[in-house]
């Protein structure tokens, strides 16, 4: 799953600091609650759990995904030492929110995947996964909550600092990625951490590491623009453009998405696609 539009954009960080700031974090209840009277899975059954929820999830239907984070909570609440399903759950309600039309959903979505993706780090402080989606889940949360955003943009970073330092291929580059577009789109100091520059710096890196996954090529052609390479940023989108069409014919769920984004910026800039 590519990381879209994790970043808070600046104006969303200007009505914060003009209405406040709310904490972007809390102690979440616990993963099995002992009180309820709810029937919990046992650990034999994770992994036919996390089976059934990857099939939903790879068909990436609003109705299915929606089932797919119901599930992977479950096979999480059925061995509660395991992480797999919590950190299928936040790319689960990530994928929802970025494809939910209403606004309350998007909300209650982002608040689920913060609060699966701190089990998660409960569960595994050193796990590069549960760093990764909390810096994920942090920043859709933010941008479905602004008032949580100024609160969160330095969780956001130091999340995905920590993931890229323990496992810089996770997510074919997943977080120097998230880190470009993080300091790509965020408000500057001292409102914000963004730099043009250091997101430059993090997408050739994502590049690196995978080089042939679309979403890098789309990063490094942002931070190309943002940094002033046209030249450079046109390439970028176009080899993001050609890596995205091979996929979709390879039945890659998400490279329509990729398409679109690559041929948006192609035909603004008056190129063909």
């Amino acid at each position: 799953m590519r990381l879209r539009a994790r970043a808070l954009p600046a104006a969303a960080l200007a009505l914060t600091l003009a209405t406040g700031c709310l904490k972007a974090l809390h102690e979440p209840g616990p993963l099995v609650d002992s009180s309820s009277a709810q029937t919990t899975a046992r650990p034999e059954q994770v992994d036919p759990l996390l089976v059934r929820a990857d099939v939903l999830y790879a068909a990436r239907g609003p109705a299915g995904v929606r089932k797919a984070a119901a599930l992977y909570l479950e096979a999480a609440r059925a061995d509660t030492t395991r992480v797999e399903g919590l950190v299928g759950a936040v790319k689960a309600y990530a994928w929802l929110i970025d494809h939910e039309l209403e606004a309350d959903a998007r909300r209650q979505d982002a608040v689920a995947a913060v609060q699966a993706a701190q089990w998660c780090g409960g569960i595994a402080p050193d796990s590069a996964a549960c760093s990764y989606w909390l810096g994920a889940a942090l920043g859709l949360q933010a941008r479905e909550r602004h008032a949580t955003a100024l609160d969160a943009l330095p969780r956001i970073e130091q999340a995905f600092q920590q993931a890229a330092l323990r496992e810089p291929t996770l997510e074919q580059g997943g977080p120097d990625r998230a880190l470009a577009l993080l300091y790509l789109r965020a408000p500057a100091w001292p409102s914000g951490v963004g730099d043009p520059d250091l997101g430059l710096e993090h997408a050739r890196k994502a590049v690196a590491l995978g080089g042939a996954y679309p979403p890098n090529q789309l990063a490094l052609a942002e931070a190309l623009t943002a940094t002033g390479d046209d030249s450079g940023a046109g390439q970028a989108w176009r080899k993001a453009l050609d890596l995205a069409r091979t996929l979709k014919t390879a039945g890659d769920p998400d490279a329509d998405e990729w398409i679109h984004e690559a041929e948006r910026a192609l035909t603004s800039r008056g190129g063909p696609t």
